[in-house]
């Protein structure tokens, strides 16, 4: 079967995993084993079915003992079988493997459906377990995973061996990954659709919500407690001896400790598809088991001495970095290899990661669902596939090691490409130009960085010496990423979907195939890409100027608000950005959106802000407003630091005070002052601003409550206008007078579901209601458009 074989039976066990829920309705009465038995019998009819002799010496034949040369094996080799088939033979090794898939798949299913600790909810009870991960802190508390030995409840208790997502509130426990600890708390089945969908996924069938933790000490395994020591004196000394961000960043490379990353550095990295760099890959076994085995081969270590010290730095770098997923794959590709080279037998680099794939799906079938293990095995997979080829034509024009360099990263970038926009949505466009420059400088931040913080634990003035050398190409790739994150190039957006996967496959295998053929593109083909090419180019610049109108976009981002508005004249104004960090910016790039003139935030809450951090990585941004009554807050800091680093300018919005943006003139109304002590200060803080402009009228209220409405009634403030972007999402908060006084047309929800907050609320619907506004919800419209025709207001929406 070739070649082929491999990496075939791990794509159909990979897509057997995959169909366990998607059975057809006649066969979803099979059960798990029933899968596998059908599996095993078709694998028994391939192998019987596969060409060749089965007749000679089987130790030869595995590559145990010494063959005969090969001019005696060519005249006395048995013939073959001739009504064997090798097709016939590879058909029923991946429909086999396909079953065996799909059995094993409902195994996994089954052992959590089945979860003791599932059935135990909702009851309080203790467990005894051993940390996975390091605790992460979050917004509302902290939350870690836990693979659980021993359970008790009121009756009873029991040895188990599940994992669980636990959760509490407060600071994290002062625990880390291995670390044994008890906990005690109470069971419960997640209700939120989403969440629940991602736990189950990673097999995991309950939530623990802590009340008590006790740590009972490190890892009972003296290997697992050595790496615990190793990796805390190798943080603390990089600590010590590396000034931040650069110390984070070695964190992240060395031991995938990504508590102390530089917001600003992570959102640089990710504009620039430079975020595999933040943390431990699979590319860092390679670059620590490379110069290993070179100094290995200097000193004259024979082939079980290599491959010892081999082995030993791959378990001791996979354990130490927590055996991340992209890790494992990395550890397990490598002891594949050293293993061939030691029997003397080398695989080829597709059969290596093939059987990679395969032993760890079969150890943990939950792997198909991470997004790290299928980054990183399409990556492996482009690389292997792609990079040999790309290099070779490449080097007609480039030095062979940059040539090598770009068919390498080329390679990795078309590989990962349709998973990236499968769940991500989009690519930067810099990606491969930001992969290039950084290259160079990737391994030896990475060597430096640990021969640094080795010397230090040794003698720390020497360890400070060579963090110098370090720190040259760490700084060096944070200048890269800050220096293309706004490059003004365009981004690939998608909207997602199963299609895209379906594509994206088809077009690498087109890519391979062409690539390994040798063959050049045909005239007529380059013809047409040459003809085309412009008007690509010139529809994507018309589609991403300036509109002919002002429209403003209402944009469906959850439940939060984010507001795009532009002019013929080419102004672009952000007012919020929603609640997720990367959202706005993903829907300003899918617009074609190059620049900001000005971004406001209404007030100081996290479904306004929490993207703009983000927006202000990626797009040149000329002012920013606020009503400068946050005073600080934990909840604004990641903006300020963010407004700091881009160099923005910053202004507040007051009452009375007009700001003008090109063509676009936003008279502001409110806050008249920084509230204290009404039902919510931060709302009623919150910028109202009118727009007027071609013959309508737009009023953006924030979340400003009935007190801060109250002020603006008083005052004579508020207009008959044309269009409302709704107080609070719809809440209940709004005084009848105030929406009776607008009289709006068109009332703009901003609104996401489901949310804990009931909005928007039926009170406030009627209101609308009973001034005969159209009511318009991002929940149920998606993005709405709102066009100002100098006829009136045009209302578009998604759906």
């Amino acid at each position: 079967m070739g070649a082929w074989g491999a990496p075939l039976a791990a794509g159909a066990f990979w897509a057997g995993l995959l169909a366990w829920d998607g059975r057809p309705g006649a066969l979803q009465t099979w059960p798990a084993w029933a899968w596998l038995a059908v599996g095993v019998a078709i694998l028994a009819a391939s192998w019987v079915a596969a060409p060749g002799t089965r007749r000679g010496d089987p130790l030869g034949r595995a590559g145990l003992t010494r063959g005969d040369p090969a001019a005696v094996v060519a005249v006395s080799a048995a013939a073959t079988d001739g009504r064997r088939g090798p097709l016939a033979a590879l058909a029923l090794l991946i429909v086999g493997v396909f079953m065996c898939g799909v059995g094993w798949g409902g195994i996994a299913q089954a052992r959590r459906e089945t979860s003791l600790l599932g059935r135990l909810a909702p009851r309080s009870v203790t467990v005894v377990g051993t940390l996975r991960e390091d605790p992460v802190s979050s917004a509302v508390g902290w939350h870690a995973l836990v693979d659980v030995t021993r359970v008790a409840w009121r009756g009873g208790a029991a040895s188990v061996r599940e994992t669980v997502w636990v959760d509490g509130d407060g600071d994290r426990p002062a625990a880390v990954r291995a670390d044994q600890l008890e906990l005690r708390g109470g069971l419960q089945i997640p209700d939120e659709p989403d969440f629940a969908d991602a736990l189950h996924r990673r097999g995991l069938a309950v939530v623990l919500r802590v009340a008590e933790v006790s740590r009972l000490g490190p890892a009972p395994n003296p290997f697992v407690h050595l790496t615990q020591v190793v990796r805390a004196f190798v943080g603390s000394t990089i600590q010590r001896i590396f000034p931040p961000p650069e110390d984070g960043l070695l964190l992240g490379l060395v031991l995938g400790d990504a508590s102390r990353l530089d917001p600003v550095t992570t959102r640089a990295f990710q504009s620039t598809g430079l975020s595999h760099l933040l943390v431990v890959s699979g590319e860092n076994v390679v670059m620590v088991l490379a110069p290993v085995l070179a100094f290995a081969g200097a000193v004259g270590l024979g082939r079980i001495p290599r491959f010892s010290l081999g082995m030993g730095t791959v378990l001791l770098f996979v354990v130490l970095t927590g055996a991340e997923p992209s890790v494992l794959r990395a550890g397990v590709m490598a002891t594949i290899a050293l293993t061939g080279v030691l029997l003397g037998r080398p695989r080829a680099a597709g059969v290596v990661l093939a059987i990679a794939v395969l032993f760890l799906l079969v150890l943990d079938p939950w792997l198909v669902y991470a997004i790290g293990f299928q980054l990183s095995v399409a990556a492996t997979a482009g690389m292997v596939a792609l990079a040999s080829p790309l290099a070779d034509r490449m080097q007609r024009f480039l030095p062979r090691p940059v040539a090598l360099a770009a068919g390498t990263t080329t390679a990795a970038q078309i590989g990962v490409t349709p998973l990236l926009l499968f769940h991500f949505h989009e690519v930067p466009g810099v990606t491969i130009l930001a992969n290039l420059a950084a290259f160079p400088a990737v391994s030896p931040a990475l060597l430096l960085g640990i021969a640094a913080s080795v010397l230090g634990l040794v003698w720390l003035p020497l360890g400070k010496l060579v963090s110098l050398l370090a720190l040259v190409p760490m700084r060096y790739l944070r200048f890269v990423a800050s220096l293309l994150a706004k490059a003004p190039v365009a981004w690939i957006t998608t909207g997602g979907g199963p299609s895209v996967l379906v594509v994206g496959a088809a077009v690498f295998v087109v890519v391979a195939w062409w690539l390994r053929s040798g063959r050049r593109l045909p005239r007529p083909a380059m013809v047409f890409v040459v003809a085309a090419l412009p008007l690509v180019v010139w529809s994507t610049a018309i589609g991403s100027g300036p509109p002919p109108n002002i429209t403003a976009r209402f944009l469906d981002i959850g439940q939060g608000d984010a507001t795009l508005i532009q002019s013929p004249s080419g102004a672009t104004v952000l007012i919020d950005a929603g609640p997720d960090q990367d959202l706005v910016a993903q829907k300003l790039e899918a617009l074609g959106i190059k620049r900001l003139d000005a971004i406001i935030a209404t007030h100081a809450h996290v479904d306004h802000i929490a993207g703009m951090p983000m927006v202000l990585a990626r797009f040149p941004v000329g002012v920013y407003y606020d009503p400068a009554c946050h005073h600080h807050t934990e909840v604004m800091f990641p903006l300020e630091q963010a407004l700091a680093v881009a160099g923005v300018p910053v202004r507040s919005a007051r009452l009375g005070e007009t700001i003008t943006v090109g063509d676009l003139a936003f008279h502001v109304l409110g806050p008249d002052r920084c509230w204290q002590g009404s039902h919510s200060d931060p709302n009623n803080d919150s910028v109202v601003l009118l727009l007027d402009a071609a013959g309508t009228t737009l009023l953006m209220t924030g979340c400003a409550e009935r007190e801060a409405q109250q002020v603006m009634l008083d005052a004579g403030l508020v207009p008959d206008i044309d269009v409302l972007r709704v107080p609070h999402h719809g809440g209940d908060t709004s005084l009848p007078a105030f929406i009776d006084a607008l009289d709006p047309e068109i009332a703009v929800i901003s609104v996401g579901q489901p949310n804990p907050y009931g909005h928007p609320n039926a009170n406030a619907l009627a209101e609308l209601d009973g001034v005969g506004a159209q009511i318009w919800r991002t929940d149920q419209h998606g993005t709405i458009t709102i066009t100002f025709t100098g006829q009136g207001p045009v209302v578009a929406s998604e759906r």
